[in-house]
């Protein structure tokens, strides 16, 4: 299953947290399937992964390999396929001499279908409604079918929004960790540069991929109600008609993606407003909005469109109703101007990443 870029850095940052934890005692990283041809021309190439870090505790990695590079379609092979993935990961614990470890899994055909005998406690860590992804239509049913053997096996299931968790709907037990912040990234605001000092205010931000999930049209309000200031779109652009749409409106203005995170802050910190217009759908219910957290940690007030994972998360965070302009949102969030400097550090510290995954070790090493 192709894995969204949120969840790979969510997942990669688990990862960082467990090599050090010290509640973890031994810890094996299994690697997604990889498509065999192509692992083996890089490794002929030179190219061999990057060992882990050395550490006090048995720590492995397995990284299985298969000549499909996508999962199979149908209860059949995908029951196949994540059976094999597990004698894999059986094989590798033995190896590290791990006794019935606690298993964290982001793959629900692997919590769904793996027989996981040689496995203590499993948890599904759930980032997305995958069954929500035109372009993942296919595997919808197989989806919804691997809720409800998650749910028959009773795993228990850590969801980043309470709309997920109710989706799966376990019998095991089940939490609900949203996104989080790193702290070190927003402690000081950083400098704005150049080309956004440039632009007419009021600044009025969007982070993050330029998606379906956009509503043009509350940005088009946006733009309108606020001709004399600047509408920046900064991400990659994963939907060309999206894009295209909002480059031809007037005042907005479409930045190239960055992977500098001094950047990124740099200019959250240094606008007026932010915004997450989005549209209200099954998909966007489920997900759990990193760049509302990374918003509030720049001190910057917020209009968002009212969806379930958006509320309670900051007093300076706008809910735009669907019957109402999202221009008025701006409008307030503005009014209410940047959260105070005491509860903006205030709010770093209780939204960390590290209190994340402590809430997730909780889960998973429960007895």
């Amino acid at each position: 299953m192709q894995r969204s870029s949120a969840e790979v850095k969510s997942r990669d940052r688990l990862v960082q947290t467990l090599l050090v934890h010290e509640r973890v005692a031994g810890l094996m990283i299994a690697d997604p399937f990889r498509l065999a041809p192509t692992q083996i021309a890089w490794r002929l190439l030179g190219r061999h992964p990057v060992p882990i870090p050395a550490r006090k505790f048995a720590t492995g990695v397995v990284s299985p390999l298969r000549l499909r590079r996508r999962d199979g379609v149908g209860e059949f092979l995908l029951r196949r396929s994540y059976a094999d993935y597990d004698r894999r990961l059986g094989a590798g614990s033995r190896k590290l001499g791990l006794n019935k470890p606690a298993v964290i899994t982001t793959n629900p055909f692997f919590a769904a279908y793996a027989p996981l005998q040689w496995a203590g406690p499993t948890t599904y860590y759930a980032f997305d409604d995958w069954a929500g992804y035109e372009q993942h239509a296919k595997w919808w049913p197989d989806y919804e079918r691997a809720y409800k053997v998650i749910r028959a096996r009773g795993h228990r299931v850590c969801a980043v929004s309470r709309h997920l968790l109710d989706r799966i709907d376990p019998t095991g037990a089940g939490m609900v960790v949203p996104n989080g912040i790193v702290p070190s990234e927003w402690q000081e605001p950083g400098i704005a540069p150049a080309w956004l000092q440039a632009l007419p205010h009021p600044r009025i931000l969007y982070t993050g991929a330029i998606h379906f999930r956009l509503d043009v049209e509350a940005v088009r309000q946006v733009a309108e109600r606020f001709s004399g200031g600047s509408v920046i779109f900064m991400g990659p652009v994963v939907s060309r008609d999206v894009g295209r749409q909002l480059s031809v409106i007037p005042g907005v203005h479409m930045q190239e993606p960055v992977e500098s995170r001094e950047l990124i802050v740099a200019v959250t910190s240094n606008v007026d407003v932010c915004i997450m217009p989005h549209h209200r759908t099954l998909l966007t219910e489920s997900m759990s909005p990193l760049k509302i957290y990374e918003y509030c940690a720049a001190g910057r007030p917020v209009a968002a469109t009212d969806i379930s994972p958006v509320r309670g998360i900051n007093d300076h965070v706008v809910l735009v109703q669907d019957n109402r302009s999202f221009a008025d949102g701006v409008e307030q969030a503005l009014a209410l101007g940047p959260i105070g400097e005491d509860d903006r550090r205030a709010f770093i510290a209780a939204n960390s990443w590290a209190r994340r995954h402590d809430a997730i070790l909780d889960l998973a090493l429960a007895e």
